[in-house]
C-alpha cells in the first residue's frame, strides 16, 4: 500500500481513468477530477470518525475485509466507455453504492449532495464517484489488515494515524462537517458546549432574585412601626406623676 490511506485511494484513480470515467459520465475532466478530490477526504474522514468507536470500528473492519475480496481493479479494468456506457446493472455501479450505504448510512444522501455541488457534477455522477471513492477506500484498509493481519483493536490506532495526512488532503470550500454531520475534525479536540454554562447562571441569577424578594417581603410584613405619642396625652401623663 502507499504511504498513507488516502495516498492509496487517490492512486487508483489515474489520469486515464479519470479520462475514462469523464467519458462514460458525461462531464469534464476538471469536474471528476475536483468530484474525487472532493469525495475522498469525504469518506477518509468519515472512516477515522468511526475509529474512536469500537462497534463503529468492526464495521468498518468487515466491509474491508470484504472490499479486498472484491477485486476492486479488476472491476475498474472492466469499465468501458462504449456504447451504453455505464449501465445501471453494472457490477462497479452497484458493488460501489452498496458499500457507499454500508459505510456512511444515514449521511450517504448529504456526501453525494455535497460532492455534486463542490465539483459540478450531476447527482448521479456523484453517486457512482462516492461509491467508487468508498470501495476503494475499504479496499485499501482490507488489504492492509490483511498484509499486518490486523484485527479491529489494532486497526483503529492504525487509521488514526492516518490523520495527518488527510487534513492537507481537505481542499478549501468542503463542506466536510456538514455533509458527514459531525462537530468537528479528528484532528480537533471536541469543543465544549458553554450553553450549559450560561444556563447556570442564569438560574443562580434567578434563585439570587426570588430571594431578594422574599426577604424584602418578610421585612415589610414583620416591622414593628412606632408611633409618637400624642402631645396631649404626653402632658397628661406628667400631670398625673406630680400629683
Amino acid at each position: 500500500m502507499s504511504a498513507t490511506l488516502i495516498d492509496a485511494v487517490r492512486s487508483v484513480f489515474t489520469v486515464e481513468m479519470q479520462k475514462k470515467m469523464s467519458t462514460l459520465l458525461g462531464e469534464k475532466e476538471d469536474n471528476i477530477h475536483r468530484a474525487l478530490h472532493g469525495a475522498i477526504p469525504l469518506v477518509v474522514t468519515d472512516v477515522l470518525h468511526k475509529s474512536y468507536n469500537p462497534e463503529l470500528t468492526g464495521k468498518v473492519g468487515d466491509l474491508a475485509h470484504q472490499a479486498a475480496d472484491d477485486d476492486l481493479f479488476g472491476e475498474m479494468h472492466q469499465l468501458t466507455t462504449g456504447a451504453g456506457g455505464l449501465v445501471p446493472g453494472s457490477v462497479l455501479l452497484n458493488k460501489g453504492a452498496d458499500y457507499a450505504r454500508a459505510l456512511l448510512a444515514l449521511r450517504y444522501d448529504s456526501v453525494i449532495a455535497e460532492v455534486s455541488r463542490y465539483a459540478g457534477v450531476s447527482l448521479p455522477t456523484a453517486g457512482f464517484i462516492t461509491g467508487v471513492v468508498s470501495f476503494a477506500t475499504l479496499d485499501a484498509i482490507g488489504r492492509h489488515m490483511a498484509t499486518y493481519n490486523l484485527d479491529s483493536a489494532a486497526l483503529a490506532p492504525w487509521l488514526r494515524t492516518q490523520t495527518e495526512s488527510v487534513r492537507p488532503a481537505t481542499p478549501s470550500g468542503l463542506q466536510v462537517r456538514n455533509a458527514l454531520g459531525v462537530h468537528h475534525y479528528p484532528w480537533e479536540p471536541a469543543r465544549r458546549r458553554s450553553g450549559g454554562a450560561v444556563g447556570y447562571v442564569i438560574l443562580l441569577l434567578i434563585i439570587i432574585a426570588v430571594g431578594i424578594f422574599f426577604l424584602y417581603q418578610y421585612h415589610k410584613t414583620h416591622t414593628t412601626v412606632f408611633t409618637p405619642a400624642p402631645a396631649d396625652s404626653a402632658a397628661t401623663a406628667r400631670d398625673t406623676l406630680a400629683k
